[in-house]
């Protein structure tokens, strides 16, 4: 029994590493009759921890972390979207990281075509 507690204490520490990349044009949309102003580059971030299977972090960490990069710039949305969601796995417990990177722009809206008033 002895001779298997190195195995068991590698199996137990040992992690695993996940990374998964999403791109989008926007995160907005923009119609003809809109105009936009670019602010610039931004990035928000979102992180939390689950344990024992129980989460510990936002609801929707892509959401939060988009709305984070969109507040710092006080933006009104994002074009050249980028998302990287990575998680950190050891037996009981994950680290997640959710990064969303793009270029923050101030939208103003003209209005639909032909709307009646």
């Amino acid at each position: 029994m002895l001779k298997h507690i190195p195995f068991l204490m590698i199996l137990i520490l040992l992690p695993a590493c996940t990374s998964v990349v999403g791109i989008s044009p926007s995160t907005t949309p923009i119609t003809s009759d809109d105009s936009y102003t670019v602010i610039g580059r931004t990035k928000g971030t979102s992180t939390g921890i689950i344990w024992f299977f129980i989460p510990t972090m936002p609801d929707s960490p892509s959401k939060n972390a988009r709305d984070n990069a969109i507040a710092s710039r006080q933006a009104d949305g994002l074009f050249e979207v980028t998302e990287e969601y990575t998680t950190l796995s050891f037996l009981l417990v994950t680290f997640v990281w959710t990064t969303v990177e793009g270029t923050a722009v101030k939208i103003k809206r003209g209005g639909a075509i032909g709307a009646e008033k």
